[in-house]
């Protein structure tokens, strides 16, 4: 327990730095960049989303599994990866190219947006890479080299933005600038560290074991996109460009739990396969997996109770509109930090088609409520439809990992954070209480939550505590 808490905060660093920072810079978004400007970066970006599963197919995630299998032969593994990512990317990042005017004028509906949109794609083949070596970085551990790297690449690309956007007033190409340097700056950095382990070697039957297991959750990614992209772009076309805009602040706000959620995938899969065969496997998991629910349901409840102020803290009164998403929103953000336990069956049975099964059905149901429901009431429909998605995900992929490995996680964090986010919305939606009075309330509530919890996160501490010793 204790080596992994400290894994989690060494390889977490920069991801955490790399999100607080894109969050700080929501003021310059919104006071820089029109809300129409701001909802074309949305899309863009989410379009960014979808193209980055075709780049590089997630051989990295097949890489990963196969490192610590006995009898690997991981400089042929690695380069394999490497020179299967790099031909993908750009195949797909050409194609992408030569048909970027149906794309922009047909299908995401962003016209006079073109610049940005190539400036996009050429981020996909430097992000693809970056990523790739980034990992293989935390693989090997090597923790220094990691962190330095990462650090140094969010600051690098804040810098460049900010010097686009603000100097140069470049816009939103300021942003895809910015991008654009990171990554390559990541990705040349992280290449030297691990050039030791890139050859002319390519090798088919690494490229099968990898894409073996890669390629069945390439749906469950895809999925996760319509999940989490798909939603402002429907909105950019069927209701505005700018309620785009608004609906992107709270998505941008609630990626707060993505500083948990990144850091703990940077050290949840080689946990997992170095670990699964254990006797105390099970134990601990149940115990992570409480420490974390517990975390999570005091940080829902603060979060959608002062929704208000962050949004005005982060933008301004035109984007208020945002608070009522960021409720909503933390339901489906908080399970998919929660969703890195429950899938760990079919991660480990190697059955990940199990994984793109149970999303496909999450986000089948999102299509269809966005597709039957956004047009007439608007933006709203979005973060519940996506909260159902999750919800459906989550129950559904919980039983496949007890088929796969007879282990079964609690459902009762998932119901009291149900009960927060409703309860919040509902009662924000038809009173307007003072920031006083919520405070005060948070306070009382507070006590008694913290004393029920408290017994796991003493068990937590006494695991850590023990392992110390």
């Amino acid at each position: 327990m204790r080596n992994f808490f400290k894994q989690f905060f060494i390889y977490g660093l920069g991801s955490i730095i790399g999100k607080i920072a894109a969050i700080f810079l929501l003021p310059l978004y919104t006071n820089v960049l029109t809300q129409q400007e701001y909802g074309a970066l949305a899309i863009i970006i989410a379009a960014k989303g979808v193209l980055d599963i075709f780049v590089n197919l997630n051989i990295h995630s097949g890489v990963a599994r196969e490192y610590y299998e006995e009898n690997v032969n991981r400089t042929r593994l690695i380069s394999t990866g490497f020179w299967s990512i790099l031909f993908f990317s750009c195949s797909v990042t050409g194609i992408a190219f030569f048909t970027k005017d149906f794309w922009v004028n047909n299908v995401l509906d962003i016209t006079g947006y073109g610049n940005a949109f190539t400036l996009m794609l050429l981020t996909l083949p430097l992000g693809s890479l970056f990523s790739y070596f980034g990992i293989l970085t935390r693989y090997q551990k090597k923790p220094l080299a990691y962190t330095i790297g990462s650090i140094l690449q969010v600051l690098i690309q804040i810098g460049f933005t900010i010097l686009f956007v603000l100097v140069f007033r470049k816009g939103i190409e300021g942003v895809m600038y910015g991008i654009l340097i990171g990554h390559c700056f990541g990705f040349v950095f992280y290449f030297f560290v691990n050039k030791i382990n890139i050859k002319l070697k390519f090798d088919k039957l690494s490229l099968k074991n990898s894409l073996s297991y890669s390629l069945p959750t390439l749906p469950a990614i895809l999925a996760a996109w319509i999940d989490s992209s798909l939603g402002q772009i429907l909105i950019g076309k069927y209701v505005s460009m700018e309620s785009a805009g608004v609906y992107s602040i709270a998505l941008r706000l609630t990626s707060v739990y993505l500083f948990v959620q990144v850091a703990f995938r940077n050290v949840w899969g080689p946990y997992i396969f170095e670990n699964y065969k254990k006797e105390t496997f099970k134990k601990e998991l149940n115990r992570l997996f409480k420490f974390c629910a517990t975390i999570l349901v005091l940080a829902t409840l603060h979060l959608a109770t002062f929704s208000k102020e962050l949004v005005l803290l982060f933008s301004n009164e035109t984007y208020v509109k945002a608070s009522e998403y960021l409720i909503l929103l933390t339901l489906p953000f908080n399970l998919t930090i929660l969703m890195l336990f429950v899938d760990i069956g079919p991660q480990i049975t190697r059955r990940t088609i199990y994984i793109s099964y149970a999303n496909m059905l999450g986000s089948g149901i999102n299509l269809i409520i966005l597709f039957l429901l956004l047009p007439k009431y608007g933006v709203i429909v979005v973060p519940i439809s996506l909260s159902i998605s999750k919800l459906s995900t989550y129950f559904l992929m919980s039983r496949y990992t007890y088929n796969e490995i007879k282990y079964s996680f609690p459902y009762t964090p998932v119901l009291v954070i149900v009960l927060i986010v409703s309860g919040i919305f509902i009662l924000f939606k038809n009173t307007n209480i003072s920031f006083f009075i919520r405070t005060i309330s948070l306070i009382i509530i507070d006590l008694p939550l913290v004393l029920y919890y408290f017994p796991t996160i003493k068990t937590t501490i006494k695991g850590v505590t023990k392992a110390k010793a």
